[in-house]
């Protein structure tokens, strides 16, 4: 009795499908909106951000938002047709980091206020260039379409 093995044949029908990619802008962007949420949790430690004497707490803005903004981003680039609906909330997040020392009355002589509304503009410029390639790659597969 022999043992032997045979090679198992490819395919035509996959074989001849190219893997689905996605384009290189959505791919930076995404990456730059984690290293912005990834910023954005480590700034108030790494920074030493001053306590406010009306009793908020504006690292506390800088760690959810950034913790936000990781968990988005890193989803969005794991399946970005699946979740376009992450980009307003990536959007959202950012345009309210831009804004909150306005609003929240950051204290002008800490890190606070510059930390935040650049971190939260990258996070703005990113969702708005990945959303620019989610047009450009046209509308997205449903579910029954995949082979």
């Amino acid at each position: 009795m022999s043992w032997t093995t045979r090679r198992a044949e490819p395919r035509s029908d996959t074989a001849a499908q190219p893997a689905p990619t996605t384009p290189a802008i959505a791919h930076g962007a995404a990456v730059a909106s984690f290293l912005a949420g990834l910023w954005l949790v480590m700034a108030p430690f790494a920074l030493r951000y001053q306590s406010a004497e009306d009793g908020f707490d504006r690292h506390w803005t800088s760690v959810l938002a950034g913790s936000v903004v990781l968990v988005c981003s890193l989803v969005h680039a794991m399946a970005p047709r699946e979740t376009p609906w992450l980009l307003p909330v990536l959007f959202a997040v950012g345009a309210w980091l831009v804004v909150a020392p306005l609003v929240t009355r950051y204290p002008v002589a800490g890190h606070a206020a510059a930390n935040d509304s650049v971190t939260g503009a990258v996070v703005v410029l990113a969702t708005l260039s990945s959303a620019a390639a989610a047009l450009r790659r046209g509308p997205r597969l449903r579910l029954r379409d995949r082979p």
